[in-house]
């Protein structure tokens, strides 16, 4: 499943990594991995009352995402999905005529397993052999020093990609003008990416359907929950005031768009 949105941007300042200034045009691209539900169980604040309300029987629309952006000649990956044989990435990518080689930058959300897990293959060599990583120091760190029963995936990953594996803070600017924005809560060093007019959230929200209004809802994969609704209070106000549209690695149809009123 692919959807194409394409956004004429101005950038105002010269970036690092190679990506022009001036007048661009942004080109995202939702490529879906899975297609899938999320348990009623993984959010065990909804009353049945809420859930009743909104026509949901056994799991609430979503689906494992990532996004590619194409930006000033480049080529950006947010997130690489579960890395199934089977899955969306690589389909998506064969659509459009891409390889994995073609990858410029791979932008990561967070290390959970669906959004790291495409980036090594069988045999644990790099599946994006040409692409700079980048990721968040607070969640490098993180992970890295956790029990190993945990962590495993998240070392051998960011291991294999050692070499080229760039660790930011909050704040920065990264590559083409990526924005890295604070949304701690999910993990300890979950990122919002703003890109142009685009919020390429990560997993702000796991059940669109239940936390669109219902922000205070959690699904138990947030770390710290407490964090986690602020930090989905606060990006759903940014995307509003802002008029923005939103990339969602959990969103049904991937996109929600706010820069119209109706989207409100």
């Amino acid at each position: 499943m692919k959807r194409i949105i394409l956004i004429t941007a101005a950038a105002a300042m010269l970036f690092a990594g190679g990506c022009s200034s001036g007048k661009s045009e942004t080109e995202i691209i939702w490529l879906c991995d899975r297609d899938t539900g999320q348990s009623l169980s993984i959010f065990p604040d909804a009353s049945p009352e809420l859930v009743a309300s909104l026509g949901i029987e056994d799991a609430v629309p979503s689906s494992m995402s990532a996004f590619l952006v194409r930006k000033d000649g480049k080529v950006l990956l947010f997130d690489t999905g579960l890395g199934l044989p089977d899955g969306g990435i690589r389909r998506g990518l064969d659509s459009l005529g891409l390889t994995p080689a073609d990858v410029d930058y791979l932008f990561l959300t967070h290390f959970h397993g669906d959004h790291i897990g495409g980036m090594l293959d069988a045999e644990g060599a790099p599946v994006y052999t040409d692409a700079q990583v980048y990721a968040s120091q607070p969640e490098y760190d993180a992970w890295m020093n956790m029990p190993a029963d945990r962590n495993a995936q998240a070392v051998q990953t960011m291991n294999a990609y050692s070499d080229r594996l760039h660790l930011f803070e909050f704040g920065d600017i990264l590559p083409c003008g990526v924005e890295a924005l604070y949304a701690v809560g999910h993990t300890p060093g979950h990122t919002v990416f703003r890109v142009d007019d685009i919020l390429i959230w990560g997993d702000i929200i796991h059940g669109l359907a239940l936390q669109l209004d219902h922000p205070e809802i959690c699904a138990t994969y947030d770390m710290d929950q407490e964090a986690a609704v602020a930090a989905r209070k606060h990006m759903l106000r940014i995307a509003r005031e802002q008029h923005l549209l939103v990339a969602g690695m959990h969103l049904p149809e991937g996109f929600l768009d706010f820069r119209t009123p109706a989207a409100e």
